[in-house]
């Protein structure tokens, strides 16, 4: 088996600076994780599985609860994460953003993670330049310059941005799955140290999105060998710490829920039951929302994947291909046996999309190349202008169509911050416009440079919606408001309060914000907050029960809350 024929000069394996990686990483991960309230459900109910454990007891620790509400899907290591960031960070930047924190660790070193593996994948024999003649660059640079761009691929990600900003398993469950990629390419050299690591990413997985995706890697660990030969030189050392490591890690937690937790049989039985719900035989609704959501999920990645499988489909048995193909291929297994479509069925994609996209770029033709940043330039330059337009109509007030639609979109908007918010938005444009006209007039020649106009325009996005919008976003979804208007209708008093039918995210908002103390599993409460909305109409409580307060949200006329007091 023969590569494709190709050379990369010295000037193609040209890497990106490091202090400039080091820049693109801090402004990928840091806007959106401080100065804002929890926006959405998986958000606020992962900072309050956070914040439960870092207020409460042991038990809170082995059994996740947001303030005696049970969350028994996924597992108990984002929550731990999250809870000691709390305890170190939240002093310093507040308990939201000190647990956002945790999220941004994890997502930093899930891109280093995909970096060094797609290095030590890039430098292997098999997939270097047929040189004899040895023009051709340095293994070790084309290594660096290729793991460059698998990082970029990785920023570029569209589905993947917003979630690493929230509390919420993703970030930690990429995370997870970019350590599994190093630990199986670091084996094929370093079998007891790469098994390691890709055991203790399975243990992680399994404690943090639960045994699904676990189970999906261990197979994936087990196939290499079967594959590729090389793998198979080093197997009995790969597995034997991969599985030993895995175990080690993953099984202390259900042994000390069975033996500390007063009901931590019955919360075992339910995790497992909601693991075994997670696999199925698939659906119609499942394929319809991945036909609908993948294609732009892991827009850019995935044209460059399927150029890579195609033009080195003669090397898939050896390990830099079989790793990021038998990875893709079990997330299209999981993906394929979801029983109901959601946004995380998509996520085991990710990195062995970017790993595979980042591969094809030393071969690549050069129309695919013009094709994805043309698209690049006229997509990411459309959504910054309209971006601009609504905020410009929402100073302005003009034109009168775009400035009402804008002012529903931030209803009571404050302009004291509006001209530094102009400012920022600016700076970050013309830095779109400077790197459009790097690319477009210097035209440079380095393998990572088809991805960087799509990094770049999804960054531009991203930062512009942050900083010009996000205030008028975090007014109208805070339940800070609510929270605190509750508070003074509970009072000085230290009872506690039945919430119902209120949901993880809701008791996680009101807890933290008006200091709301739920009451836990057969505690009697003298409170009783009723949540009456479309989704869920109630009925006046009985007799015992008196009206005390009922109140909303500004900005959400749907949602009504109502707390009464027991009368005797």
């Amino acid at each position: 088996m023969s590569p494709p024929a190709f050379i990369v000069t010295q000037q193609e394996a040209r890497r990106l600076p490091g202090l400039l990686l080091f820049l693109l990483g801090a402004l990928y991960i840091l806007p959106g994780l401080l100065g804002r309230d929890p926006w959405g459900r998986a958000d606020a109910e992962g900072f309050g599985l956070a914040l439960t454990m870092a207020r409460g007891t042991f038990n809170d620790w082995l059994a996740p609860n947001v303030f005696g509400l049970p969350v028994v899907q996924e597992g108990p290591l984002p929550g731990w994460l999250g809870a000691l960031a709390i305890l170190s960070f939240g002093p310093l930047v507040g308990e939201p953003a000190g647990a956002r924190l945790a999220s941004g660790l994890v997502t930093a070193l899930g891109l280093l993670c995909v970096w060094h593996a797609t290095m030590l994948l890039a430098v292997r024999p098999e997939i270097q330049p047929s040189d004899p003649f040895e023009a051709s660059a340095r293994a070790s640079d084309i290594g660096r310059t290729v793991a460059d761009a698998a990082l970029l691929v990785c920023v570029a990600t569209c589905g993947l941005i917003a979630r690493v900003h929230e509390t919420s398993s993703i970030a930690f469950q990429f995370a997870w799955l970019a350590a599994f990629a190093l630990g199986a390419a670091m084996s094929i050299e370093r079998p007891l140290r790469g098994g390691l690591i890709a055991g203790a990413a399975i243990a992680a997985s399994a404690l943090t999105r639960g045994l699904p995706i676990a189970t999906a890697l261990a197979a994936v660990l087990i196939l290499l060998p079967v594959i590729a030969q090389r793998y198979r030189l080093v197997a009995r050392s790969m597995l034997g710490s991969a599985f030993t490591s895995a175990v080690v890690l993953a099984l202390p937690w259900p042994i000390a829920l069975l033996g500390q937790h007063p009901d931590g049989d019955a919360w075992l039985r339910v995790w497992l039951g909601w693991n075994a719900a997670e696999i199925g035989t698939g659906s119609l609704r499942s394929l319809v929302f991945l036909a609908r959501n993948l294609p732009w999920y892991l827009w850019p990645a995935w044209p460059l994947a399927i150029w890579a499988a195609w033009r080195w489909r003669e090397q898939w048995r050896t390990p830099a291909l079989c790793l990021p193909l038998l990875m893709a291929g079990a997330a299209g297994v999981f993906m394929l046996l979801a029983p109901v479509p959601a946004e995380t069925m998509m996520l085991p994609a990710v990195v062995p999309a970017a790993m595979l996209a980042a591969l094809a770029l030393p071969v690549v033709e050069r129309g695919l190349v013009s094709l994805l940043d043309w698209i690049a330039v006229a997509t990411f330059s459309l959504i910054g202008a309209v971006i601009w337009a609504y905020w410009l109509a929402l100073l302005t007030g003009f034109p009168p169509r775009m400035a009402d639609s804008a002012i529903r979109l931030a209803p009571g908007f404050a302009f004291d911050t509006a001209g530094l918010q102009t400012l920022a938005g600016l700076i970050a444009s013309v830095a779109w416009l400077a790197l459009v006209w790097w690319r477009t007039s210097q035209r440079p020649r380095a393998i990572w440079r088809p991805m960087a106009l799509s990094s770049g325009g999804l960054l531009l996005a991203w930062v512009l919606l942050i900083v010009l919008w996000l205030p008028a976003y975090n007014a109208r979804v805070s339940y800070r408001g609510v929270a605190t208007d509750l508070a003074t209708a509970l009072g000085s008093t230290d009872g506690c309060v039945r919430g119902e039918p209120l949901d993880a995210a809701q008791r996680a908002n009101l807890a933290h914000f008006g200091g709301v103390r739920f009451g836990r599993p057969g505690e009697r409460c003298d409170w009783l907050l009723i949540r009456d909305d479309a989704r869920a109409r109630h009925t006046s409580p009985s007799n015992e029960w008196q009206p005390v307060w009922q109140g909303r949200r500004t900005f959400d006329s749907t949602e009504r809350f109502m707390l009464y007091r027991r009368t005797h």
